[in-house]
C-alpha cells in the first residue's frame, strides 16, 4: 500500500516537471493560452454558426 502511494506521488511529480519543462528552461517559454477570446478561429466559427442558424430559422435574437 505505501509503495503504491509513493509510486503515485512520483508519477504525478514527474508529470508536473515534464509539463513545465518548456516554461522553465526555454527563454520566453510560456504555456499556451486557452481563453476563447484570444483564439483566432472563434469569431469566424461564431459567424458561421449564426449564419447557419439564421438560414434554418433557428434561434431568434431578442
Amino acid at each position: 500500500m505505501p509503495a503504491t502511494i509513493l509510486l503515485t506521488v512520483a508519477l504525478l511529480a514527474a508529470a508536473v516537471v515534464l509539463l513545465g519543462v518548456k516554461a522553465l528552461f526555454v527563454k520566453g517559454g510560456r504555456f499556451p493560452r486557452g481563453h476563447s477570446h484570444e483564439l483566432r478561429d472563434i469569431p469566424r466559427r461564431q459567424r458561421a454558426l449564426r449564419d447557419s442558424l439564421s438560414s434554418r430559422g433557428g434561434r431568434k435574437r431578442p
